[in-house]
């Protein structure tokens, strides 16, 4: 040890014993890594399996002061009772056709704005690029009195109902969405080559043709990605449909809150309702988990 140490002192460097190797170092890192991602991972999947597990246990069991990992006893029948004490079905099925039809015009508009940014130089776009990403910046309560004040206005000026309706819902998740649509796709038309698009014109195409035939196409894991994002974001919604979306367009984020009444709460169906709602959501990433995880990176680098 002395003379190692002596070693050091004399050199200045650490003995050559003492070194990691380079594949020891990426074992070490590689060990680390897979560590951290396990803590993550269990931080994540945490809340999912307590949802779950909540679902199979009896109100006493979930009431108990001790809960467990674990019930002692599996219940099924908040299944079968969620159904029977709340149009559930029905507020699934307005949360899904809000979402998928938000999620089409959004992807439809935010495309054409996005490669304009991405393809075409014109006065202002600086300054449209800025004020389109500064509302995101602003919270969701501060407009909600603003945007309710517009929906009922134009159900009195022009006639057309939008509080508690389908297109009320869309066109206000659909301006929220859009921002953040075209902020994402821009950069996934920006890894494009634009000699492609030029390409497409010389061949015939007007710029819509060279658009939908061209850059989509190969931008397809990012839209994709996209997509994925707009829709979740539309399908879990609560602050404003809570107030401009009730009666028969009630989406599920606010129609499982009906199991919360005022004497006590159904926790079991509860929770088996938010798992059942999160079926088609994980059938979705699954689906589309190649083009979401090749579209979450394509955009970060441009060629």
């Amino acid at each position: 040890m002395l003379s190692a140490l002596r070693t050091e002192d004399e050199g200045g460097r650490i003995p050559e014993s003492w070194r990691l190797t380079t594949d020891g170092r990426e074992l070490l890192f590689d060990a680390f890594a897979r560590f951290a991602l396990g803590l993550v991972l269990l931080f994540a999947l945490f809340p999912i399996w307590m949802m779950v597990m909540n679902s199979f246990k009896s109100r006493s069991q979930v009431m108990t002061k001790n809960p467990s990992l674990v019930p002692s006893e599996f219940h099924v029948s908040n299944y079968f009772e969620m159904w029977q004490r709340f149009p559930l079905f029905d507020y699934l099925f307005n949360s899904l056709v809000i979402a998928s039809v938000t999620t089409v015009v959004t992807i439809l508009i935010a495309s054409l704005a996005a490669y304009a940014f991405s393809r075409y130089e014109f006065p202002g776009k600086a300054k449209l690029e800025l004020s389109i990403l500064g509302t995101q910046m602003i919270p969701g309560v501060l407009i909600l009195l603003p945007m309710y004040l517009l929906f009922i206005n134009i159900q009195m000026q022009v006639g057309l109902p939008m509080k508690d309706t389908y297109h009320g819902l869309i066109f206000l998740y659909s301006t929220f969405t859009i921002p953040f649509a075209i902020w994402m796709l821009r950069g996934y038309f920006d890894t494009i080559p634009k000699a492609l698009g030029e390409a497409a014109r010389i061949d015939g195409c007007t710029r819509l043709g060279a658009l939908f035939r061209v850059v989509m196409p190969l931008a397809a894991p990012g839209i994709a990605a996209t997509s994925m994002f707009v829709f979740l974001l539309a399908f879990n919604e609560v602050l404003f449909a809570s107030v401009l979306g009730s009666d028969s367009v009630t989406p599920f984020a606010i129609g499982i809150q009906e199991f919360q009444t005022q004497t006590q709460t159904y926790w079991g169906q509860m929770m088996a309702a938010s798992t059942v709602a999160t079926i088609p959501l994980l059938f979705l990433f699954v689906l589309f988990q190649k083009p979401i995880v090749s579209g979450l990176t394509s955009g970060s680098v441009k060629h």
